[in-house]
């Protein structure tokens, strides 16, 4: 008995044999079919699929012979990976390689044999299709066609086999990438937003304190500093998100009219710095209250109006929003921003809204900017089903503007006084970071309220054991108790309470964990007192 040779390609063979991950693989209709065909075909007793690895003939599938692995140094089929054509053996009897190999004078009797090789895609002879017969015989031309056209049928599936196991790996790595991109944004969201959230509620205290007119200026150029650092990592964290497919809508109710008063303050500031009027139109049919996501549209117009000021040297910028048409459940309003700037022209206006692009290198270097706002908004519009739209004239000025329909909201009762809050609404708030819980007291102390203030979550829990709280505010990233579990505590010692998640984090799985977790609403650090008591008041 001759023992087959070794491939001098055996390392790659093997290589390109387990790229297709089929050894020792249960049984699949497919590969059984084959065999069963092949039988059918040639007229044989005994057909099979299998491949030669290292030390064995593994066998995939077969018909009239139940073997799984056989010794490769009495394997045929080791014959027919030699060679790149079909092995035909007549009569093993009178072979001088297999007249005495135990498969030839014992069981299964092999007398004869045709191999097909199985060439993988790299052209490698990794395994064969054969039949076995136990007497001598002779196979026609057309069954020969036959053979080599099933052994092209095998190696289909053994490619889409492979295809899908590539695309599972690319899967699984895309998958793994996204994770780590989400805790990335998750981390970057929270080590940026809460030094800023800090920066933003004290410059704000000071404001409120009424400092000396020589303090005025300075104390705004640092909240207009910060709140533009804060508008900058908005948009470079949402745009990863938006990119990743991470980024949701909120649907709580609020105010335009105040979003809209908020914009303005927020860039007055800067309005005031180049003489220019910051002006509002807004159509008196406008509901007091709608429902959406009034972060994203705040950020929307804060990237508008600042954009509008940025290229502005003389004039006006104005906000102005119409009703379009109203019902009893929603609005349809047109809101738009235009400025009496340096307008843009007709031929860049294909590219306004590119990733990373402005109009031209000069408007770069003379207003800099990262060339995301625009790209952003538009984005950000386009997954509250809306469209941004530009009309401009260059060296007159320019509008964007855009379309939403609205649900209608329920107002909300103002407290007798004026005030949002009232001296009986208690409120508990936990946060480690003292900075943070000192200014969630000095804006709803502001507003009419009380709280009672924590920054261990141990303490909190003990005090809501023993006094009843209108509210609960939550940081949820402490090291002691993170918000998720204190909440749960604090929902079986006060059943119903309503909770309010405080993170700089708002990636899609927070979020989803928050509603899980059982709070009532999430506010986004760093927060302005609108922010804060928008949330608070939809309590009432």
């Amino acid at each position: 008995m001759l023992v087959a040779p070794i491939p001098v390609n055996e390392t790659k063979r093997l290589e390109s044999l387990y790229q297709y991950n089929l050894l020792d693989t249960a049984p699949e209709i497919e590969y059984d079919r084959v065999s069963h065909i092949a039988s059918q075909l040639c007229q044989t007793p005994i057909a099979m699929v299998s491949f030669i690895d290292r030390e064995r003939q593994w066998v995939k599938s077969f018909h009239g012979l139940g073997v799984e692995n056989i010794p490769r140094e009495i394997s045929l089929c080791a014959h027919t990976i030699t060679n790149v054509h079909p092995l035909v053996v007549e009569d093993t009897t009178k072979d001088n390689r297999f007249f005495d190999n135990p498969a030839v004078i014992g069981q299964p009797n092999i007398i004869f044999y045709v191999g097909i090789p199985l060439l993988s895609a790299e052209g490698m002879a990794i395994g064969s299709i054969c039949v076995i017969d136990h007497q001598p015989r002779k196979l026609s031309p057309s069954q020969q066609m036959a053979m080599l056209a099933l052994a092209d049928q095998v190696m289909l599936l053994m490619e889409l086999r492979r295809t899908n196991n590539q695309l599972s790996r690319a899967r699984a790595e895309a998958e793994e990438l996204a994770r780590q991109k989400a805790h990335l944004l998750a981390t970057l969201s929270h080590e940026i937003r809460t030094p800023l959230h800090a920066l933003e509620g004290h410059t704000q205290i000071l404001l409120d304190q009424q400092p000396r007119t020589d303090q005025q200026g300075g104390l705004q150029r640092l909240q207009m500093t910060g709140r533009t650092l804060v508008r900058l990592v908005n948009n470079i964290l949402d745009y990863s998100k938006l990119q990743a497919g991470k980024l949701a809508l909120e649907k709580m109710p609020f105010s335009l009219q105040e979003l809209i008063q908020q914009a303005v303050e927020m860039q007055s500031w800067q309005a005031q710095q180049k003489n220019l009027q910051l002006v509002t139109q807004i159509d008196p049919k406008l509901p007091n209250r709608l429902e959406g996501d009034a972060t994203r549209l705040l950020q929307v117009l804060l990237n508008l109006v600042n954009n509008a000021l940025k290229f502005t040297k003389v004039g006006e910028v104005r906000i102005a929003v119409q009703v379009e048409s109203i019902s009893s459940s929603e609005v349809s309003l047109r809101l738009e921003v235009t400025d009496t700037g340096i307008g843009i022209p007709e031929a860049s206006l294909s590219m306004l809204f590119n990733e990373y692009t402005q109009v031209s290198a000069e408007t770069t270097r003379l207003y800099g900017g990262t060339g995301l706002g625009l790209a952003i908004t538009r984005q950000l519009l386009e997954m509250m089903g809306s469209k941004l739209e530009v009309r401009s004239q260059e060296g007159k000025g320019s509008t964007f503007g855009f379309s939403l329909v609205l649900p209608i909201a329920e107002a909300v009762a103002i407290k007798p006084n004026g005030a949002l809050l009232s001296a009986e609404d208690l409120f508990l708030a936990v946060d480690d970071n003292p900075l943070n819980t000192k200014v969630l007291s000095h804006f709803i102390g502001k507003n009419g309220g009380r709280v009672d203030t924590f920054n261990s979550p141990l303490d909190a829990l003990e005090a809501a054991k023993t006094t009843s709280y209108r509210a609960m505010l939550l940081d949820l990233y402490m090291p002691e108790l993170d918000g998720y579990e204190l909440a749960q505590r604090l929902q079986t010692v006060q059943p119903g309470i309503p909770i309010i998640a405080l993170s700089a984090d708002d990636s899609v799985e927070t979020m989803e964990r928050v509603k899980a977790s059982g709070f009532h609403s999430f506010l986004r650090k760093p927060f302005l007192p609108h922010e804060l008591m928008h949330t608070l008041t939809e309590l009432a």
